[in-house]
């Protein structure tokens, strides 16, 4: 695919994407979120999946510790194995898109559906604000998760269906807990694609080069 394709393909699937969220904010995220809290929050799967996504935010400590260990590793006048270079692109595709959510949520300011929109009944957005359950949007987690299955896409392509199950898995997880809104997952979703596709575009070829 030439420079001029991706480019294109990329700017088309962010406007698509801009609209379904503009839809999602208008008509979708909060039907939903009560729909959840109204029906699930007391069932026992919920506090399953509670649970289950407690560990994450390890993911992105142990991308970082992997980063970091092979930056030491390469300093000290060694060549980095081979096997690294799909975990190492993984995880500076998670960085970065962890990188990339903490900022947007603080730019958009977007209220989280519990406890903001559940138990206080505020629904909106408050730019720039730094304030505690204000930085809903985009999701974290689904732009974490995308970006490191977008890179293992191009790199290992057996993970695709297991990879875009995972994806689909936590993106619904964070939905029905009311961790995040519809519109959160979908952006996130595109967010961390596109970080995933980019880190090993940008990063691959000088990798080989060393």
């Amino acid at each position: 695919m030439s420079g001029k394709t991706a480019t294109r393909n990329w700017l088309l699937a962010f406007a698509v994407a801009a609209i379904i969220v503009v839809v999602c904010i208008e008509y979708v995220d909060r039907p939903a979120a009560e729909f959840f809290d109204q029906y699930l929050r007391h069932a026992t799967a919920w506090a399953w999946i509670d649970r289950a996504l407690a560990p994450l935010d390890l993911t992105v400590a142990i991308a970082l510790l992997f980063v970091f260990g092979c930056w030491i590793w390469a300093t000290s006048g060694h060549l980095l194995p081979s096997w690294t270079r799909t975990p190492l692109l993984c995880a500076w595709a998670a960085v970065w898109a962890t990188v990339a959510s903490f900022v947007l949520k603080r730019i958009f300011g977007r209220a989280c559906p519990d406890p903001v929109f559940i138990q206080n009944h505020i629904y909106g957005f408050r730019p720039l604000d730094s304030a505690p359950h204000w930085q809903s949007f985009p999701s974290g987690t689904a732009a974490i998760s995308a970006a490191i299955v977008s890179a293992l896409w191009i790199l290992q392509p057996r993970w695709r269906v297991p990879g875009t199950l995972i994806v689909g898995l936590l993106s619904v997880a964070v939905v029905v807990t009311n961790f995040h809104w519809v519109g959160d997952v979908i952006a996130g979703t595109v967010l961390g694609t596109f970080i995933g596709w980019m880190t090993v575009r940008v990063l691959m070829p000088c990798a080989r080069r060393e």
